[in-house]
């Protein structure tokens, strides 16, 4: 039986115009951008207005990689120089560990961009926490 508080998050997202986002990897997306709300398979991302940001971004390049220039630009305002890319690997980051639960994840091509990719199977059932140890220190060595 669902609690009280989930049953009055489902009516109020009921209320609120929900944008229909990508269908990525078999998962449903939503999104509100006057509010930076996030829905992914029903669940609520909850993320900065930054994350939001490059959430939508990532998601809506689903098809292929997304370069580091235009990240900046778009969530940081700023154009990309060595300071501002490790400020953009630090919020990546963080969008990275929101969009594990959901079987997906962000990996950095070096000298490109970043990429969303699923998670493989055997990666998942490894252990969350052990699975994404590995994947942040393969990507913060090759994209600091």
């Amino acid at each position: 039986m669902p609690s009280r508080n989930s049953t009055q998050l489902t009516v109020a997202l009921d209320r609120l115009l929900l944008e229909e986002g990508p269908h990525i990897q078999g998962h449903e997306v939503q999104h509100n951008d006057p509010h930076r709300l996030l829905v992914i398979d029903g669940v609520v991302v909850s993320c900065s207005p930054t994350e939001y940001l490059l959430l939508l971004r990532i998601l809506n390049h689903s098809e292929g990689y997304v370069a580091f220039g235009p990240l900046a630009e778009c969530a940081l305002n700023i154009p990309l120089n060595r300071s501002t890319r490790r400020c953009l690997t630090q919020h990546m980051s963080r969008v990275r560990s929101k969009l594990w639960p959901f079987g997906l994840d962000i990996s950095c091509l070096t000298g490109y961009g970043y990429v969303l990719l699923a998670i493989p199977p055997e990666q998942q059932e490894r252990g969350e926490e052990a699975g994404k140890a590995s994947l942040y220190k393969e990507d913060d060595a090759h994209c600091a």
